[in-house]
C-alpha cells in the first residue's frame, strides 16, 4: 500500500500464522493492507473468526501466545516498527498506541488495584513522580465517567463489565497516544452500555484528535462512528470503502450478507448469509466467500481475486460491476 499524505498508520502485506499442537501451522491472515489517517476512524468488520483481531493485533505484535506475525511491515507516524530496537519499539507503542482489549475483565491483574496498574504506562515510559501519576490516573478516570477515588481503589472483580471497559480506555489514554486500536470494544456489554462505550470512545477521538482502528464484528455499529470500513472475511480484506458508499452500494456479497444480517439496516427483510464462515485452514481454493454465494459462478471458484478499484471500493470480486447488490440504499 502506497503511502498517503495524512496516513498515521499503515500496514502493509501482514501474515499472520497460528500454531497448534504438534506443530501444525496455518496461515490465518493472508497479505493484508490497511492505513488510518489522523483523526480518522477506520472499522474492521466481520464475522467471528474472520481475522480482523488477528490483523489489528498482529499490526503492533500483541498477538496471544500460539499466533505470530511472519510477514508485513507496519508504520506508525512514519517509523517502521520492524526497524525498531525492543525499547524503542516498546516506547512508541506504548507511548504512541493505546490498545483497548476485547476482555476488559480478564486483562486487568486481579490482585492488583485499578489506578496503580494504569499508571504504570507512565512509569515505565516517563520520568514522573508517584503523586504526578496518581493524578493524571485519577484525572483520566473521571474523564471515562468513573467515581474517581472509588475505581482508582478498586480490584478487577469488583467492576462490572462496562466499568472494566471504561477503566482500560483511561488505561489506554494515558499517554496521550495519537491511534487507538479497539478490539471488540463491545463485547460481553448489554446494548445500552455498549453503545454509551462506543459514544464515549468516539467522543474522546473527536476531542484529542486521534485516529481509530475499531474492530466489531458488527456493521451496524459503525455507521455512525467509522470514516472508512475494511471487510475481513477468511483472513483477507475483500472490500474496503468510505462508510457512506459501503452502506449505499456494497461491491461485495459478503459485505451485502453482513448489512442483510442487521435488522436495523436490512430495510424490513432479513437476509442471513448461509452456511458457516471456513475454519482455520479449509479456505477454498479461487475466492473464500464463494461457497456461500448466491452469485458465485465458475471462475469464481478458480481463481481468488484481489483488491481493485470499483466505485468508490476497493473489492476483491470477480463479479463486482456485474452486480447490483441492494445495501441499505441510504
Amino acid at each position: 500500500m502506497s503511502p498517503q499524505a495524512g496516513d498515521l498508520f499503515t500496514v502493509d502485506g501482514l501474515e499472520v500464522e497460528v500454531r497448534f499442537r504438534g506443530g501444525h501451522r496455518v496461515k490465518a491472515v493472508d497479505g493484508v493492507s490497511l492505513r488510518v489517517g489522523e483523526g480518522e476512524t477506520l472499522a474492521l468488520v466481520g464475522e467471528s473468526g474472520s481475522g480482523k483481531s488477528l490483523i489489528a493485533l498482529g499490526a503492533v505484535d500483541l498477538l496471544p501466545p500460539g499466533a505470530e506475525v511472519v510477514a508485513g511491515r507496519t508504520a506508525f507516524q512514519g517509523r517502521v516498527l520492524q526497524d525498531l530496537e525492543a525499547p524503542d519499539w516498546r516506547r512508541l507503542v506504548g507511548m504512541g498506541i493505546g490498545v483497548l482489549f476485547q476482555d476488559a475483565l480478564g486483562s486487568w491483574d486481579p490482585i492488583e488495584m485499578i489506578g496503580p496498574q494504569s499508571g504504570e504506562v507512565l512509569e515505565a515510559h516517563e520520568t514522573l513522580g508517584a503523586e504526578e501519576v496518581r493524578r493524571r490516573v485519577l484525572d483520566a478516570l473521571g474523564r471515562v465517567r468513573l467515581p474517581r477515588r472509588l475505581k482508582y481503589a478498586s480490584y478487577a472483580h469488583q467492576l462490572s463489565r462496562g466499568q472494566a471497559q471504561r477503566a482500560m480506555l483511561a488505561a489506554a489514554l494515558l499517554s496521550l497516544p495519537r491511534l487507538l486500536i479497539a478490539d471488540e470494544p463491545l463485547s460481553g456489554l448489554d446494548v445500552t452500555v455498549g453503545r454509551a462505550v462506543l459514544s464515549l470512545i468516539d467522543d474522546l477521538r473527536r476531542e484529542r484528535g486521534m485516529g481509530l482502528l475499531l474492530v466489531t464484528h458488527d456493521l451496524g455499529v459503525v455507521a455512525g462512528v467509522a470514516d472508512r470500513v475494511a471487510v475481513v472475511y477468511g483472513g483477507v480484506v475483500v472490500e474496503e470503502a468510505p462508510v457512506a458508499a459501503l452502506f449505499r452500494a456494497p461491491r461485495h456479497p459478503y459485505t451485502d450478507g453482513l448489512l442483510g444480517s442487521v435488522p436495523a439496516l436490512a430495510r424490513g427483510r432479513l437476509r442471513p448469509i448461509p452456511g458457516d464462515p471456513p475454519g482455520l485452514g479449509e479456505l477454498p481454493h479461487g475466492c473464500p466467500f464463494a461457497p456461500r454465494c448466491a452469485h458465485a459462478v465458475a471462475g469464481c471458484r478458480q481463481e481468488r481475486p484481489c483488491l481493485r478499484p470499483v466505485g468508490d471500493s476497493q473489492v476483491a470480486c470477480g463479479r463486482a460491476e456485474d452486480l447490483a447488490l441492494p445495501g441499505t440504499g441510504a
